[in-house]
C-alpha cells in the first residue's frame, strides 16, 4: 500500500508540472490573441459603416437620400444670355466686394453670395451632403471655381437631377445646399456673378450649363 503511494506522488514531477503550466500559458495566450483579433473586426466593421453613411463633403458624391438618380433634357441652347431669358433666371453681374481673408461670419452684399471677405480655406470641389461653409465658397469663387446652390425646400428629383448635371461635366464645380435664404429655387455663382433660377427646366438646365462653362477657370 505504502509503495503504490510513493508510486502515485512520482508521478507528479516537477519538469510535468512546469510542461502543464506552459500548456496552460499557451492556452492562455491563445485566447487573448482571439478575443483581440475579435475586437479589432468589430471597430473595422464600425469604422465602415460610419464612413459609409458620413454626409461630409468630399470631392466625390453625395448620398442616395439627398440626390437620388435622375435624368435631365440634353443640351439645347448655346447662349447663356437665350438660356436664362427662356427659363426666367436673373443673370446679374455685379461690383468686386473684396477679397480679405477672415475666419468669422460675414454679412454678404448680394445673395447668393459673388465676392467679399472670406474664409482663408477654400471649399473643395465636389458635390456636398451638408451645406458647405459660405465663406469657404466665397473663397472657392476667387479660386475660379462655379458653385451650383439649391434651396433646402427643393426637391429631392430636382437635386437629383443637379448632380447628373453637375456629373456631366464636374471640374471646378462645386454642388451645395444654399445657407444664406436666396430667394431662387436654384443659383449659379462664379466671381461677381450669379444666375437665379425658380424653376429647372430644359432651358433652366442649359443657362446652368453655359454658365459653368462661361465663368470656371
Amino acid at each position: 500500500m505504502r509503495g503504490a503511494g510513493r508510486s502515485g506522488s512520482a508521478a507528479m514531477t516537477p519538469e510535468r508540472t512546469e510542461e502543464e503550466r506552459r500548456a496552460s500559458d499557451r492556452r492562455r495566450i491563445g485566447q487573448l490573441i482571439g478575443f483581440g483579433l475579435l475586437a479589432v473586426a468589430v471597430v473595422v466593421v464600425w469604422l465602415v459603416s460610419v464612413t459609409s453613411g458620413t454626409g461630409s463633403p468630399s470631392a466625390g458624391s453625395g448620398s442616395p437620400d439627398i440626390y437620388p438618380a435622375a435624368k435631365i433634357p440634353p443640351p439645347r441652347e448655346s447662349s447663356l444670355e437665350r438660356a436664362a431669358a427662356q427659363a426666367g433666371c436673373s443673370l446679374r453681374s455685379f461690383p468686386d466686394y473684396g477679397d480679405a481673408a477672415t475666419t468669422g461670419r460675414v454679412r454678404y452684399r448680394t445673395n447668393p453670395p459673388t465676392s467679399g471677405p472670406s474664409n482663408p480655406e477654400p471649399a473643395a470641389d465636389g458635390i456636398y451632403d451638408t451645406p458647405a461653409s459660405t465663406e469657404k465658397l466665397v473663397r472657392a469663387l476667387e479660386n475660379g471655381r462655379v458653385v451650383v446652390q439649391f434651396s433646402t425646400a427643393l426637391s429631392q428629383h430636382a437635386r437629383g437631377q443637379l448632380k447628373t448635371l453637375v456629373n456631366e461635366d464636374p471640374r471646378h464645380v462645386i454642388l451645395t445646399a444654399n445657407q444664406t435664404g436666396m430667394p431662387f429655387a436654384v443659383a449659379a455663382t462664379a466671381r461677381n456673378r450669379y444666375l437665379g433660377c425658380q424653376r429647372l427646366d430644359a432651358a433652366a438646365f442649359d443657362a446652368l450649363r453655359n454658365f459653368r462653362t462661361a465663368y470656371r477657370r
